[in-house]
């Protein structure tokens, strides 16, 4: 009798044994996080962040693909040609090749009116949720209102009737040096950063392959600075003002530096940095140029429509 106790109380024994094994992963289930979010107690997974995994520094090794070309025409001079052979200089010289500035002098032929409707003209609102943007070819380009380097409230509106070459830009681009001139002779670095080689200014690039200077009194240049110093957030108004002075942009003469803000952040707006937008007399965006492999090539495509929208073709 005692030996058959012993015998039902080792079979309890492992019986309990038994229980306890299954009910613990039992327990253990109910503790887990439910499908339909995380609770109180268990703290969210830290995602990468865009900032976090962006380089500082918007080196696009695709421009030298995307955007080189032959070198562009040398400048001419005219003056000189127009001594050897008048006819055959004024048949291919551009009418504002001898202007000195967007201000055409006096007697000279007048530009388009620019047409503004005050009444209308958006508020700054940096708060205000950004309508439009990133812009779509054929369709009108949102009317961005934005400081200026100057410090004033600058709308694309105010440049109605004006042909439209806004560039894109990050002040850690080392394209947007190069396009900006940092490769010219002579021109320091700005805060040190190296332009991409191989580059010349869009000035350059105007002359050569629109035959066209920016300095045409209907052409209004635009840089919108989209990216600060770090390659990531939007940049400070000194680091834009030192950016424009430094490479000479006169708000005076129709170089206009937009300052942008947090709501262009995306890795949607990082794509189209370096780039160019052509926008037409009517603020109809005619043209693209960026990494996107469906947009316009700059020297093929863009400069000869900028050349065609200015001439009236």
């Amino acid at each position: 009798m005692s030996e058959l106790r012993r015998t039902d109380g080792r079979a309890s024994l492992g019986t309990a044994l038994l229980l306890v094994l299954l009910v613990l992963p039992v327990l253990g289930c109910s503790r887990h996080v439910p499908d339909d979010g995380p609770t109180a107690e268990t703290p969210i997974s830290e995602t990468a962040s865009t900032d976090d995994s962006t380089p500082a520094v918007i080196d696009a090794d695709w421009v030298a693909s995307k955007f080189q070309a032959p070198p562009a025409p040398k400048e001419r001079d005219w003056l000189r040609e127009i001594e050897k052979d008048p006819i055959a200089a004024l048949k291919e010289m551009d009418p504002a090749a001898l202007q000195p500035s967007r201000n055409p002098p006096a007697g000279s032929r007048p530009s388009r009116p620019v047409v503004r409707e005050p009444q209308n003209r958006p508020q700054y609102a940096p708060d205000k949720r950004l309508k439009g943007w990133p812009p779509v070819v054929g369709q009108f380009y949102p009317n961005l209102v934005l400081k200026d380097q100057a410090g004033q409230v600058t709308a694309i509106s105010d440049f109605q009737g004006k042909v439209i070459l806004l560039e894109l830009v990050g002040l850690t681009c080392k394209a947007c040096h190069a396009f900006a001139g940092g490769n010219e002779p002579g021109m320091v670095r700005f805060r040190n950063l190296e332009p991409q080689q191989g580059l010349s200014s869009i000035e350059r690039y105007a002359l050569g392959y629109a035959k066209l200077s920016l300095d045409h009194p209907d052409i209004v240049f635009v840089q919108l600075v989209l990216y600060g110093m770090d390659g990531r957030s939007p940049p400070a108004e000194e680091d834009v003002r030192d950016w424009a002075s430094h490479f000479n942009m006169d708000r005076q003469k129709n170089e206009v530096v937009l300052i942008g803000d947090q709501r262009f952040i995306s890795p949607a707006t990082r794509r189209l940095i370096p780039g160019f937008h052509l926008i037409d007399q009517n603020g109809i965006l005619r043209a693209m140029s960026s990494n996107d492999p469906q947009h316009d090539p700059l020297y093929d495509s863009l400069l000869p429509k900028l050349a065609s929208l200015v001439n009236g073709q």
